[in-house]
């Protein structure tokens, strides 16, 4: 090992104590040719929703080409907490099918073996409400949402994908269920969830009768390729055109096909209020995606699609609610009675919309 090789390997930096000679490569992929000399300083601060899955960085990487060309870029650094999380091969091979995904230029493991992923430096939705409250941003999330289920992944990759399994998750549900009842009856969920399940053994009994309703409508829908977390905080503008982005993709895989934007055009309007009319927005949904995919649907058996799969999700984070408004765990806040508080209303409004549409004659 030379001398100047041996200064690389131990050369750590502040980007996850990563060396340089490992940042080497991803300076290359950056300019385009071989690199003789690169720099890394971190100056800007990692703005928005944080996130729960990793640690993350916005270094500027500065280069001297071997032919002379001086050149820097600011790259967004993802490093996850646990070493079998990851993301680069979901990069990898969706860069390859056109994903609408920011670009992807390599990764490298820390000392304890995690992966840390360079990407693009997007501008990130920081207003999230804002995203949701402008009919203009909502119908681009739309947009770059029916791009994003309309991708067609390599086999090879869609093998090793995995597959939503509602049945399964259902099953799972009936035990929620349970627990929210009786930790809400014993007041720990607060007053407003105590209220509301207090003596409404009926409504938690309905609950579970549409739970084991769901499977089977839910395992005849098409299947098709599915981010699975697509959330405002889940897309980002690019800098210098405007285009909106999907990423944060370590839970992608394959499932109902318009699991993604039930969350959005499935739920009750009191649970999403809408700008526009629901009709309008599926339809527009819809033309993005028969765009992109060349397939064809109905807008009101999405519609029905749609609402199911609100249903299903909804149940299904259930679990996630309980727990935070019993702990109040939120990466948002640092104050747990401030996030038991939130996770607890949450909890509340999302309970009223499923015992309405349990109560309702099937």
């Amino acid at each position: 090992m030379t001398e100047d090789h041996q200064r690389l390997v131990s050369d750590r930096t502040a980007v996850f104590g990563l060396t340089r000679e490992q940042l080497w490569p991803i300076a290359e992929e950056i300019a385009g040719e071989a690199v003789r000399s690169l720099d890394i300083a971190v100056a800007h601060r990692v703005e928005g929703h944080y996130g729960y899955s990793a640690e993350k960085l916005i270094p500027t990487i500065s280069y001297v080409t071997r032919s002379g060309r001086r050149g820097e870029e600011t790259v967004f650094v993802k490093c996850f907490h646990k070493p079998e999380q990851g993301e680069s091969r979901h990069y990898h091979r969706l860069t390859a099918v056109g994903a609408p995904i920011p670009r992807w230029y390599g990764a490298a493991t820390t000392r304890d073996g995690r992966e840390a992923i360079f990407l693009e430096y997007l501008l990130p939705v920081v207003d999230l409400v804002g995203m949701l409250g402008s009919a203009d941003q909502f119908r681009q999330f739309l947009s770059v949402t029916a791009q994003f289920n309309a991708v067609s992944p390599p086999p090879e990759y869609a093998a090793a994908l995995p597959h939503r399994d509602f049945g399964r998750e259902l099953a799972e549900v009936h035990l929620v269920l349970d627990r929210i009842w009786a930790h809400a009856g014993s007041g720990e969920l607060g007053d407003d969830l105590h209220s509301l399940c207090s003596g409404r053994a009926d409504g938690l009994g309905a609950l579970h009768d549409m739970v084991a309703r769901l499977a089977q409508p839910l395992a005849e829908m098409e299947i098709g390729f599915l981010h699975n977390d697509l959330y405002p905080d889940s897309v980002a503008w690019r800098r210098d055109t405007g285009e909106l982005l999907v990423v944060d993709l370590e839970s992608v895989g394959l499932g109902p096909r318009y699991y993604d934007v039930a969350r959005w055009l499935g739920a009750p309007d009191e649970v999403q209020p809408h700008l526009s009319a629901r009709t309008l927005l599926a339809e527009h949904y819809l033309s993005e995606y028969r765009g992109w995919s060349g397939r064809e649907t109905d807008t009101r058996q999405f519609l029905e699609e749609a609402g199911l799969l609100w249903l299903a999700g909804t149940l299904t984070m259930l679990f996630f609610f309980l727990n935070r408004s019993l702990d109040g765990r939120m990466d948002w806040t640092d104050d747990r009675e401030e996030g038991r508080s939130q996770s607890q209303t949450e909890l509340h409004t999302q309970l009223i919309a499923l015992l309405r549409a349990a109560e309702r004659p099937a």
